[in-house]
């Protein structure tokens, strides 16, 4: 199994240059490194992804004071090269299959984002090469999103002080009251009683154990009292379901057990989604080319 970086996924996926519709990358005249579907990606568009993506750390590095031989232990211990390169096919493929699945971006939303992001006086040239990127990253971190998988609740909660309150809280739910009235007026979490107390979908890691513990044990839709080193919470848990997709990147990435999440589901699917490829032949990396064998991006002296 290919090892990818999670580091690499939040960080390196955003910069690669070519545009969600295929475009050629800018080297045609150099050797092929691989194809993908009727796209080629030669050495030279290898040699630019690893430049760009390690091209100013190392400048960096160098300026404060590693060596050139330092750089390149760090270089090839950790196979940089090659994880690039292998991000370089993960991004691409998921552009394909993207493409082959009617999976785009909303143009309004992209829009607000690049206008965000711009300089006041950006050329057309230069909106449409941010638009371009973002588009290729928004859906890139979508079908990351959606092949990641947690099991997860949905819960609502309302914490108060003590066990009376709580109590009380509870004998007026059980006589009918409204859960996020409540919630909105008596909850001492004022993050979620603005939304009537609800947490959302939560995933395991996200709270302490005996509020963890709760909402994914508890009867759906029958609130509960749980002690909790922040009080006591009137709890009821609206939903639950083994391996959901994240719904966004966003909601994935905050998690703190992201990184094993991606690991244990994303990173399986996104193995047979490429064994499957290769098998077809849509994807085919040339005889012999090795990523390692290419230069480190160093820069240029005078």
């Amino acid at each position: 199994m290919r090892h990818l970086i999670w580091l690499l996924t939040l960080f390196l996926l955003a910069g690669c240059q070519s545009v969600v519709n295929g475009r050629q990358w800018i080297e045609t005249d150099s050797p092929v490194a691989f194809r993908l579907g009727t796209q080629v990606y030669t050495v030279a568009d290898v040699n630019n992804e690893i430049k760009r993506a390690i091209g100013d750390g190392i400048a960096n590095a160098l300026a404060s004071g590693q060596t050139r031989e330092q750089i390149e232990q760090i270089v090839v211990e950790n196979d940089l090269r090659r994880q690039i390169f292998e991000q370089m096919i993960q991004n691409e493929l998921l552009l394909y299959y993207a493409r082959q699945h009617g999976i785009g971006v909303d143009p309004v939303a992209l829009d607000a984002v690049v206008f965000n992001r711009i300089a006041n006086n950006a050329t057309p040239a230069e909106v449409l090469d941010q638009r371009s990127v973002l588009a290729r990253e928004q859906i890139v971190l979508e079908i990351i999103a959606r092949n990641t998988r947690a099991d997860m609740a949905h819960a609502r909660h309302i914490l108060v002080n003590d066990e009376a309150a709580a109590q009380a809280i509870l004998a007026e739910l059980q006589s009918g009251a409204d859960f996020a009235t409540l919630a909105a007026t008596r909850s001492r979490d004022t993050a979620s009683a603005t939304n009537g107390g609800d947490l959302g979908w939560a995933t395991r890691g996200d709270f302490v154990p005996a509020f963890e513990e709760a909402i994914f044990t508890l009867p759906l839709n029958t609130p509960q009292i749980v002690q909790t080193d922040f009080g006591f919470h009137v709890v009821e848990v609206l939903d639950r379901e083994l391996q959901r997709p994240f719904d966004t990147f966003e909601q994935l990435r905050v998690r703190q057990n992201a990184g094993q999440f991606y690991q244990e589901t994303f990173v399986p699917w996104y193995e047979e989604l490429r064994r499957e490829f290769e098998l077809s032949g849509e994807l085919q990396i040339a005889d012999g080319f090795d990523p390692n064998a290419l230069p480190i991006p160093f820069p240029e002296t005078p």
